[in-house]
């Protein structure tokens, strides 16, 4: 998948580079989050991180641009802060997340250097990523991959329908943002997009409890321990009963970024116009 998509990247901008006018270099910064069953109005200022990256644009028309990002970001959840009582699973988790993007941007306006052009204007974007992410959890001061702990049975004999997620997965980023023109070879963008995916073990909460004892048998004790975390919180707190509900098996999970990039303009000699 990661060969597909790559090879498209490359036909795409190959394809596009002699009707291209310009081309801009640039680099990313932004605030993460994600959206699953790690992330709620509690726990959401404490689950923000961030990332950055780099990307190209190709300008097809005053209005349309073709763009690929290469980024890295950490997404991170939890949902067992000091004080909280309402939820009781006591999980947390966090991600690194890289991620190749395609996006066909448009602009509202046209914008430029010159006096009476316009310094600023809207754009929207929409198009296709490939992105890998590796949940861990911290526990007694290390940090650990769960996706190998099977910690809701998948790949185990005793829950054939729960089957093991793939690290590597295809999503849709969609956003918008505002767009300025500096000077002649400077563009400052501020931008948010909203990643979806077609994954909900992002944060590898997703099905139920399984039972502790096969779970300990088949991947030892501590992905049992990374499983079912409500015995930390203390003796008046029973384990979750196998079969109940860990996550929310229905609603796939998302992230998101907000913030801004810097691109620098590089102009073909046989642009008539361009600015």
């Amino acid at each position: 998948m990661a060969k597909y998509l790559a090879g498209l990247l490359l036909v795409c901008f190959s394809m596009f580079e002699a009707a291209a006018q310009r081309v801009e270099y640039g680099v990313n910064g932004f605030g993460t989050t994600y959206f699953g069953e790690l992330n709620n109005a509690t726990t959401f200022l404490n689950n923000i991180r961030y990332g950055g990256g780099v990307h190209v644009r190709r300008h097809l028309n005053p209005w349309w641009s073709l763009r690929g990002d290469v980024n890295w970001a950490r997404i991170a959840g939890t949902d067992n802060l000091p004080g909280i009582t309402t939820n009781l699973r006591n999980l947390s988790f966090r991600s690194d997340v890289v991620e190749f993007t395609a996006v066909l941007e448009y602009r509202f306006r046209e914008i430029g250097h010159r006096r009476n052009d316009f310094k600023m204007t809207p754009y929207l974007f929409g198009g296709l990523n490939l992105f890998r992410f590796n949940p861990k959890a911290e526990y007694l001061n290390e940090w650990y991959d769960l996706k190998p702990l099977s910690t809701e049975g998948q790949g185990l004999l005793e829950y054939p329908e729960s089957v093991p997620y793939a690290l590597t997965q295809l999503g849709i980023p969609v956003g918008a943002g505002l767009r300025f023109a500096l000077n002649r070879y400077w563009r400052l963008s501020f931008e948010a997009g909203y990643r979806f995916t077609n994954t909900d073990y992002l944060d590898d909460v997703s099905g139920l409890y399984v039972n502790a004892d096969i779970l300990r048998a088949n991947r030892g004790p501590l992905a049992a321990a990374l499983a079912d975390r409500r015995g930390e919180l203390g003796p008046t707190v029973p384990p979750a009963a196998p079969g109940t509900f860990r996550g929310a098996p229905r609603e796939l999970d998302a992230f998101m970024y907000v913030g801004f990039s810097l691109s620098y303009v590089v102009y073909r000699k046989t642009c008539p116009r361009w600015k």
